[in-house]
């Protein structure tokens, strides 16, 4: 019996190596099976998060502002901004020097002259004297460029321009700038002024000089002027509109622009644009 226990024990023997052996290769599977998932862990890992553990990115860019044009904009900004003051400046300037210009432009006038027209009013002074036109003829006033209007009797009247106002009552303006005018009664002015014509010729019975300097024909020229020049307008300032003889010549007109040679204590005239030049009108 013992003999058959040591055979049996004996033939077990190797098989339990065997069974262990089978054993420990059943279970070394699993190990391998277990080794892909820790190589495909590292697999994931050593692409992507390199990159966040060593921050090259980050150590990059910091290089890249310091060295990129990016890192110059701000002294770029100023120089530009240095520009746009200067171009916003230089306008301002120009504008000042155009309205300085635009200025002295208006100190010694516009350069076109204003045509009004002036009548008797309740302001004026109103003098009543006797008819003045009497049988005399009428003719279109020198001082008016509309219809209507009228002079009539003696020069020393200086009855400039006339209009009837009502049936055969007259006015006349004697002195524009003084707003001074006579009136009368004439059955002969109110029979023929209505077909007076408007007269072509007509000359200001006023004129307005820069700085508000106002001046008036005269009837008589008795002053001796600058070169024996002739004077037919006075001005309120003792200065005086010279011409060569003739009172029409008096006034250069071009376009919008009349201008007068002006004289101050007889000396040299000066050529002057005037403001306003005044016709008797309504």
């Amino acid at each position: 019996m013992h003999a058959v226990r040591r055979t049996l024990a004996a033939a077990a023997a190797p098989l339990l190596i065997a069974g262990l052996a089978a054993c420990g290769s059943s279970e070394e599977p699993a190990a391998t099976e277990q080794a892909p998932t820790v190589e495909e862990t590292d697999e994931e890992k050593s692409p992507t998060e390199e990159p966040e553990e060593e921050s090259p990115t980050e150590e990059t860019a910091g290089d890249a502002d310091e060295d990129s044009p990016s890192a110059e904009e701000p002294g770029r900004s100023d120089e530009t901004g240095d520009s746009e003051g200067q171009a916003s400046d230089a306008p301002e300037e120009s504008e000042g020097e155009e309205s300085g210009d635009s200025d002295d432009a208006g100190a010694a006038g516009s350069g076109i002259t204003s045509v009004e027209h002036l009548w008797v009013d309740d302001s004026w002074t109103l003098e009543e004297i006797d008819d003045i036109c009497g049988e005399m003829d009428l003719s279109p006033a020198n001082y008016s460029d509309q219809e209507g209007f009228f002079s009539c009797g003696p020069t020393a009247a200086s009855a400039l321009a006339c209009q009837v106002e009502a049936e055969n009552l007259v006015y006349c303006i004697t002195n524009a700038p003084d707003r001074s005018a006579i009136s009368f009664a004439s059955d002969k002015a109110a029979e023929d002024a209505g077909r007076m014509p408007a007269n072509e010729d007509a000359l200001p019975i006023q004129v307005t000089l820069p700085g508000g300097v106002t001046c008036q024909p005269i009837s008589h020229d008795h002053d001796q002027h600058f070169e024996d020049m002739f004077s037919w307008y006075s001005c309120d300032d003792g200065s005086e509109l010279l011409t060569d003889e003739d009172i029409t010549n008096t006034f250069a007109v071009e376009g919008e622009t009349w201008t007068v040679q002006r004289s101050v204590d007889k000396g040299a005239p000066e050529e002057v644009v005037a403001e306003t030049v005044t016709f008797a009108g309504t």
